[in-house]
């Protein structure tokens, strides 16, 4: 059920999504994910999880991750970082569509990891800054390398740490292209520019076509188990991870309840519990709300979808009679 407004007689508390900002799932808010998703291809993802190209000895189930200079970073800028995407799973095939060199090597292959795990291992957002704010940071960390800002040594440390952070999450927004340069691919980065070491137990999902699981299973080993495997990237199921998150809170209030002895308490943990449940069901309603609006929606695509067929149909039988006609003036010119 949708929150209503207030002085509607609900109590707010019974709608409350307490969930921590890194661990939001689309059922909560559908434009968040729990993940962050290094996307990649065939090839390259059982080199990742070899641990191939990495500068120092792995130990055993470690994988690897080669920090690269982005693609259409500005000329001047030569960081070299490791990219991970916030989008959520069911929209992650968007960057084939949207990217031809992405479709060319085959994206649809994905390592999906815990964000908040990579969150305490310093991954941080991109900064999309406008072009000219880009080229004055860069202007900037370019000149300290050789210069001081600042005779005030303490002040100058500062400015150096600032720039220097900044630098190695800076993108350009690219506002004045004809495509408004890439904000889309919601990016993250971890910033080390000796690359990106991993567990493969930190690896929460893995997107691979059917033929091509076996072979990565057999480099994860046990870790395999622990790890859902995804055919597509819209596949994911939002709402049983929500649920199972859910059911652990749920347990640990049933615990509290179990615990309590006296009276006045057990009301109060009673209470808790039906919270709990109650802003469940609210958000499960919310998103029922929201997957509902693309059942409308669906009548209409496929009405539009024939419409678009048959004038597909009729052009092409069109264009073939006029290729025929062009071809037969041609040929009865060659002939006279």
């Amino acid at each position: 059920m949708p929150l209503p407004p207030p002085n509607s007689g609900v109590f707010w508390k019974s709608y409350e999504i307490g969930t921590p900002t890194f661990q939001l799932t689309p059922v909560e808010k559908p434009d968040m994910s729990p993940f962050l998703v290094h996307m990649t291809g065939k090839n390259q993802i059982l080199h990742i999880l070899k641990g191939e190209n990495a500068s120092e000895e792995l130990g055993k189930g470690q994988g690897f991750l080669r920090a690269a200079v982005p693609e259409h970073s500005a000329s001047t800028y030569t960081a070299k970082v490791v990219c991970f995407t916030e989008s959520p799973t069911f929209a992650l095939d968007f960057f084939r569509y949207r990217s031809f060199p992405r479709w060319k090597t085959d994206q649809r292959f994905g390592l999906g990891f815990d964000k908040t795990n990579l969150v305490s291992r310093e991954v941080r957002p991109a900064i999309y800054a406008g072009s000219d704010l880009t080229k004055q940071i860069i202007y900037l960390y370019n000149h300290i390398q050789e210069n001081q800002i600042s005779e005030d040594g303490n002040l100058n440390d500062r400015l150096t740490d600032l720039l220097e952070s900044t630098y190695r999450l800076l993108f350009p927004l690219l506002e004045d292209e004809p495509r408004q340069g890439y904000m889309w691919e919601r990016e993250w980065r971890a910033t080390n520019e000796s690359g990106f070491i991993f567990s493969h137990e930190d690896i929460r999902i893995i997107c691979c076509p059917q033929e091509e699981e076996g072979s990565i299973r057999d480099i994860l080993g046990t870790a395999a188990n622990g790890i859902q495997f995804i055919r597509a990237w819209r596949e994911y199921d939002d709402v049983t991870r929500f649920l199972k998150r859910q059911q652990q809170t749920w347990r640990e209030c049933d615990e509290r309840l179990s615990q309590v002895e006296m009276e006045d308490q057990k009301i109060q943990q009673i209470r808790e519990l039906i919270e709990q449940y109650q802003i469940a069901k609210n958000s499960l309603m919310s998103y029922q709300e929201f997957i509902t609006r693309f059942d409308s929606d669906k009548e209409k695509i496929e009405r539009e979808l024939h419409e678009i067929t048959q004038k597909i149909d009729g052009l092409q039988t069109q264009l073939t009679e006029l290729e025929k006609n062009e071809d037969a003036k041609k040929k009865e010119k060659g002939s006279s």
